[in-house]
């Protein structure tokens, strides 16, 4: 699904794949989390079945060669009494599959089946091997452990987005509650600077603006973004991971913002209208 383009106070945003959709509504992020975690369970559970077993567990039987069916995703045996075994795909090795094409038909066949899956597990013929009992577990363990890889894997994924939407979850109300009290403290009244801003120490600008009489610089420093204005720090929000958020100040009558609007783009606003904004990949 590609991007789609919006114009807005001449500048250009960007709306974001489903993928960053999800990142920015927690409750979505949990409940991709949730149904992740039930597949990736799911999806160790459908390879119990193919764990190996002993010879003693094995089912055997005994039957008159019939024909072989061979196709990309099953193999099958088929005997003259209609009975018909499933040989597992990734045992059939290139000499399997040689050896059942050329086997006459007629031929006395004795087969071990896994009672757990009902795949062939061993086939023989009264004077050759055709299937190794050890050979085809080992190779069906093998194949399945990476299936059983997969599952773990998705259920880590799972876990990381349920995480991911609780805490973006938690950072959205406490933004929220953080802009309803700087409402209430400054209506119509201008901010009080912070403290300087020290240009010494190291810092990464996100955005900046000259607008009017007005130096405007978003930057971070540390865990902490800045709102900078005229060497200034008017507002500051804390944090290790960036969701979406907003700085503001009221200076001389003027509204000022800046932040990040989650979906890959800073922006500066000037009495709300967008002056500046720049597409961010970190």
């Amino acid at each position: 699904m590609g991007k789609r383009k919006i114009k807005k106070n001449n500048y250009v945003s960007y709306r974001q794949t489903w993928a960053d959709a999800v990142l920015e509504y927690p409750i979505a992020c949990i409940i991709c989390g949730l149904i992740a975690i039930v597949f990736g369970a799911f999806f160790i559970f459908l390879q119990s079945d193919n764990k190996p077993i002993t010879k003693a567990e094995a089912e055997a039987y005994t039957g008159t060669f019939e024909k072989y069916q061979s196709h990309r995703n099953y193999c099958y045996i088929d005997l003259e009494d209609g009975s018909s075994y499933n040989v597992y795909p990734h045992t059939q090795t290139e000499e399997f599959r040689d050896r059942m094409e050329k086997l006459e038909k007629g031929t006395v066949l004795y087969i071990l089946v896994n009672p757990n899956n009902d795949y062939v597990a061993e086939l023989r013929t009264d004077s050759e091997e055709i299937l190794n009992f050890e050979k085809s577990q080992e190779a069906i363990e093998s194949y399945d452990n990476g299936y059983v890889g997969i599952g773990i894997f998705v259920i880590v994924c799972g876990a990381f987005l349920i995480a991911l939407g609780v805490i973006k979850k938690g950072y959205k109300n406490k933004e929220k509650e953080r802009q309803k009290r700087k409402k209430q403290k400054n209506i119509d009244c201008d901010d009080g600077a912070i403290r300087y801003a020290d240009f010494s120490v190291k810092y990464r600008v996100l955005l900046q603006k000259s607008y009017k009489e007005y130096k405007i610089c978003y930057r971070r420093v540390n865990h902490v973004n800045e709102l900078v204005v005229n060497g200034r720090v008017y507002d500051e929000k804390k944090g290790i991971i960036e969701f979406a958020h907003k700085l503001s100040a009221r200076i001389d009558g003027h509204l000022i913002e800046a932040g990040y609007d989650g979906n890959e783009i800073s922006y500066i606003n000037f009495d709300k209208r967008r002056i500046a904004e720049k597409k961010r990949y970190i």
